[in-house]
């Protein structure tokens, strides 16, 4: 229904850790108060995305806008954007600090 008023998902980047999801504009459903639904999501709230989606494709602007190509201009002088790219080192970091755990055991 149009009427369903969502609750805010708290994260680093609210403005205040005062609000609940126990709002009164907000009544869950039973379902998701189930224990099966929170252990399913406990276990998976470590895992690393990457390993079950494979990585993030390069953007393609003209792809992505169905624009001409070379309608966007280059990012660089050289319009090698290959260089910008993350190094294994920093996703490995990223997942470390995120907690995701491997699919390997490792």
């Amino acid at each position: 229904s149009e009427e369903i008023v969502l609750p805010d998902i708290a994260s680093e980047y609210s403005d205040s850790g005062d609000e609940t999801d126990d709002s009164p504009a907000f009544k869950r459903p039973q379902w998701a108060e189930s224990p099966e639904l929170r252990a399913a999501l406990a276990a998976q709230a470590s895992k690393n995305p990457d390993e079950l989606f494979g990585p993030i494709r390069p953007l393609s602007m003209e792809e992505l806008f169905k624009a001409q190509k070379g309608k966007f201009r280059s990012r660089t002088s050289s319009g090698n954007w290959q260089r910008d790219g993350l190094k294994k080192e920093e996703e490995e970091e990223y997942a470390r600090r995120m907690g995701f755990t491997t699919g390997t055991g490792k």
